[in-house]
């Protein structure tokens, strides 16, 4: 009877097939990579405003670092920027001879900030002045321009009194020469009225010069005033030149240093949840790139990623079946679920903690066999699992006398 037994036993081991698999740990990931959030900078951590595992939202603050330091730098950039603008504002107004400045909504749009009304009042000021300057100057040339023009026409009057004086002399003088040729005029006479002649001749040569004189007055006055708009036209345009080449030094390192500011803040990239929080201290330091935490989207589609041994990677690959346990629920209420594994990685992988090789598989859970979990059941990042890649099948009895089979070989070859 107990040979029949065995028999019967033996029998059904090499008839009966199962699935053979390979069995390797996993954990539930995000399929797309997770996002590393990292801190270019670096700095000092004043605040921790999240925990592992947390559900954070879009910009939601996460952490801040210290930012005195980054702050005093950009005040001081910014107070530099404010004033460059302004100057460039009022040097564009001088060199277009403008009666009053126009300043940038830039500046204008944060007017209630004390430092900069006051870097927008002290511009207004000195282009105030140096306008009552520049206006002062011209009007004094200006009226220095009308008093010569108001001699010339004094001067020119007394030409004419000059010439009238002469054209009457000389008739004079044609009515008592032919009285003095005739006898019944005194030669002292007519020599008396060349005399005249010869002083008034004198006399309009003398103001015909001093015309002259006032003319060439105005020119040189006119060639003033020019030469008073060119310098100042001149000196706004060298100015503004140096505030735009200031203002063009300034503006990236206030860029970079706002960046830096900014950064002090660390939001979330996304909806979803934060995983491998690295700092746990106020006022730890971070080195420059150092790896603060990831963030997974919430949204994404989850994956098994499993660690195949490298001894067991020839017999898995793409589109291959498997089993997946979550080890994290309850396996008396959740069953394994069917898988998929859609990638394998090419070359062996290395864990960093302890040196061990392994090659990654990539499992995908089809949304029906998701739905078949349990109410209140479901996958989330970081969840451990078990794979079993199913690598075809075998009878019972294989399995039972591989181990020897194998055992033998492994013999036969020392020998």
């Amino acid at each position: 009877m107990v040979g029949v037994f065995v028999v019967g036993l033996t029998l059904f081991a090499a008839v009966a097939r199962i699935d053979s698999a390979v069995v390797a740990p996993g954990m539930v990931r995000v399929e797309d990579n997770r996002k590393t959030i990292r801190h270019r900078e670096g700095g000092t951590v004043r605040t921790i405003q999240v925990r592992e595992g947390q559900h954070v939202r879009l910009n939601q603050v996460l952490l801040t670092f210290d930012e005195v330091q980054s702050k005093a730098m950009t005040d001081v950039l910014q107070s530099q920027y404010d004033v460059f603008l302004a100057q460039v504002s009022r040097f564009q107004a001088e060199a277009t001879g403008q009666k009053a400045m126009v300043f940038p909504a830039e500046l204008t749009a944060r007017v209630n900030d004390p430092r900069v009304a006051g870097v927008l009042r002290d511009q207004e000021l000195l282009f105030s002045s140096r306008l009552q300057f520049f206006d002062g100057q011209s009007a004094v040339l200006a009226q220095k321009l009308q008093q010569l023009e108001t001699q010339i026409s004094g001067v020119q009057a007394q030409v004419d009194a000059v010439k009238e004086s002469d054209a009457l002399t000389r008739e004079e003088l044609a009515g008592y020469q032919t009285l003095y040729e005739k006898g019944y005029a005194p030669k002292t006479l007519i020599l008396r009225y060349k005399r005249t002649l010869a002083d008034l001749a004198g006399r309009r040569g003398q103001l015909v010069a001093e015309i002259t004189r006032l003319h060439e007055q105005i020119g040189e006055t006119r060639l003033q005033i020019a030469t008073l708009r060119e310098q100042r036209i001149s000196q706004a345009a060298e100015g503004l030149r140096q505030m735009q080449s200031g203002l063009a030094e300034v503006t990236p390192k206030l860029t970079a240093a706002s960046q830096t500011l900014r950064s002090a803040t660390v939001r979330s990239p996304a909806d979803g949840y934060v995983l491998d929080l690295t700092q746990f201290t106020i006022g730890g330091i971070v080195a420059p790139g150092e790896r603060l935490m990831s963030v997974v989207p919430a949204n994404a589609p989850l994956i098994v990623t499993a660690r195949i041994r490298p001894q067991d990677i020839d017999s898995v690959h793409d589109g291959m079946r498997a089993r997946v346990r979550l080890s994290a629920l309850n396996s008396r209420t959740v069953p394994p679920v069917n898988a998929e594994v859609v990638t394998v990685s090419a070359d062996q992988l290395v864990d960093e903690k302890t040196g061990v090789g392994y090659f990654r598989a990539d499992l995908r859970i089809p949304p029906p066999e998701l739905a078949k979990l349990p109410k209140g059941s479901k996958l989330s990042p970081g969840m451990p699992a078990e794979a079993m890649i199913v690598t075809g099948r075998r009878s019972i009895l294989s399995y039972i006398v591989s181990p020897l089979t194998d055992t033998v070989r492994d013999a036969l070859r020392e020998d």
